[in-house]
């Protein structure tokens, strides 16, 4: 998140208000916001990936779809990397790169705001405080993403980013939740 806001910030003329974050990183972008935001996002992409395995190990309940998820959020946000936008990102259609952008990005949002809605079904009846946060951040987040995919943007920069934000601070609430578990595990 700081990576994209800093790169926002330093690249003349952008509003991130009304451009997506993929512009920081866009064909043509200024060089240092842009190497910032890839830099960002493959390390990102490589801690969901990690993330995934930490789910799989340290939540109670049975099914593997919530740490897979959260893998192939991983996976694609270090896709989305290799297939930036034309400058202006206009969207599917525009060009083949812009679409498979598109694609990468969307499918790399959905399994990031998926995967909490997952732990929370996983972790039900053994965290219900865990699967409360889980519900209430992912499905914020999917209405977030959900109202921009339907064309409601009045402020699309601004959507994007909330709804990113609310879906990271669910990765948040669920390392906490994990270490605190770990170190009680340890404790006993």
């Amino acid at each position: 998140m700081g990576a994209w806001l800093t790169a926002g910030l330093v690249t003349p003329g952008f509003d991130q208000l009304r451009q997506a974050i993929s512009e920081t990183f866009a064909l043509g972008a200024p060089l240092l916001p842009a190497t910032l935001v890839r830099v960002a996002l493959v390390l990102s992409g490589v801690g969901l990936v990690l993330f995934g395995w930490a789910l799989e190990r340290g939540l109670p309940g049975e099914g593997r779809a919530a740490p897979l998820v959260c893998a192939i959020s991983g996976v694609l946000t270090v896709a989305v990397v290799a297939v930036p936008c034309t400058s202006g990102c206009p969207g599917a259609g525009a060009s083949l790169l812009d679409t498979l952008h598109t694609v990468v990005a969307a499918g790399g949002y959905l399994a990031l705001i998926a995967t909490p809605l997952l732990v929370a079904r996983r972790v039900r009846q053994h965290a219900r405080s865990l699967a409360r946060w889980s519900l209430i951040l992912g499905g914020l987040a999917l209405a977030g993403f959900l109202a921009r995919a339907a064309g409601w943007e009045p402020l699309p920069g601004l959507q994007q980013r909330v709804f990113n934000t609310v879906a990271d601070a669910w990765f948040v609430v669920a390392g906490v939740w994990l270490f605190r578990r770990h170190r009680g595990a340890d404790a006993g």
